[in-house]
């Protein structure tokens, strides 16, 4: 299983996209006793393809195999763990499908009580509906499981940041930096801590620090963009995003912050070519045609707006915000027509 999937990976990586459709069904195809990667790998390439349901579908079939065949306890479970965090994450992180993807993570927990990312799963769930205490207890475990799981610090440290527990937040970063030196997202969580402190010197050496040891995790680079660019320094902010773009264009959200630098910048001309170079290079990324269509608004240019937001929706059709930037788009120009047909759909 391993075997097909590494080779799958590969031809992925170098775009021949039908060639590791292939290998990975071949391996599915070949009943191998570790076969969960390939069917790991099957899904998340379907997943990089924005075609969800294969994915969910493909993962599926991966965990209904391992229930239906003859395996070691140990190996049931370990590969079963495995497959249902990733369908888990896909249905909260994705479909936003809060209980059904509580259901799988806990189904998987049946299996493999101990599993660090099944726990955190479970109480990242908690945490999506306000349940507080009870994804507390679930991150607790979730680290007791594997100390050095540092999504689990960052996740943790996250929530309590977001409830104003700066303190406990401040401790559960350092927690994990201690013990996952190398986790950009520690990084980026703990200077975005201090930024939102007010303290804008230990934010900056905090992501300074953290690219020095992941230079290539570019939400980092993206983070400290944003805080220069509220500070006032923009020449540091266009530095600190040029090189985060240059790593990774395909990221949408670098191209929207790129975008409101030069919006800062009063470069409102530059605004628009940003945009549309973002979504030539993310055209999944549904925020940036709504950024673009909120420019074409303020140069009066509704029909070029109207196109760009329904394109978004036949990206993303559940997507609110666009329906309610569309919405509003309509209510400005008096099209009554377009509001009902709107409110049908």
């Amino acid at each position: 299983g391993p075997a097909y999937n590494a080779y799958g990976n590969l031809e992925r990586r170098q775009g021949n996209v039908e060639r590791a459709k292939q290998l990975y069904q071949e391996g599915i195809n070949a009943n191998c006793t570790d076969a969960s990667s390939v069917y790991h790998g099957l899904g998340k390439l379907y997943l990089s393809l924005g075609e969800i349901e294969q994915a969910i579908d493909v993962l599926q079939k991966g965990l209904d195999f391992f229930e239906a065949n003859e395996f070691t306890h140990v190996q049931r479970n370990e590969n079963v763990a495995f497959l249902a965090h990733t369908l888990g994450m896909i249905e909260l992180n994705i479909n936003n499908n809060v209980k059904r993807a509580k259901s799988i993570l806990e189904q998987g927990l049946k299996r493999c009580r101990n599993s660090s990312p099944l726990l955190l799963g479970v109480a990242m769930c908690e945490s999506r509906v306000g349940n507080e205490q009870r994804a507390r207890q679930m991150f607790e475990k979730s680290i007791i499981a594997d100390p050095d799981h540092a999504q689990a610090w960052q996740a943790f440290g996250v929530m309590e940041m977001k409830a104003g527990n700066y303190r406990s937040a401040k401790t559960l970063f350092e927690c994990g930096l201690k013990n996952s030196p190398r986790h950009g997202a520690l990084w980026q969580a703990y200077g975005t801590l201090e930024s939102r402190k007010g303290n804008v010197a230990n934010a900056r050496l905090l992501f300074a620090a953290g690219i020095q040891k992941c230079p290539k995790h570019v939400p980092l680079y993206q983070a400290w963009a944003c805080l220069e660019l509220r500070d006032g320094d923009v020449l540091t902010a266009k530095r600190l995003i040029g090189e985060a773009l240059t790593m990774d264009k395909r990221n949408g959200s670098g191209w929207l912050v790129a975008a409101k630098i030069e919006e800062k910048s009063d470069n409102h001309g530059l605004v628009g070519l940003i945009l549309r170079r973002g979504i030539e290079c993310s055209p999944n990324d549904v925020e940036l045609y709504r950024a673009l269509a909120e420019h074409e608004i303020s140069r009066g240019k509704i029909d070029n707006a109207r196109e760009l937001l329904e394109r978004g929706l036949e990206i993303d059709p559940l997507n609110a915000p666009l329906y309610h930037s569309l919405a509003e788009l309509e209510a400005r120009v008096f099209n009554i027509e377009g509001l009902a047909k709107l409110n049908k759909r």
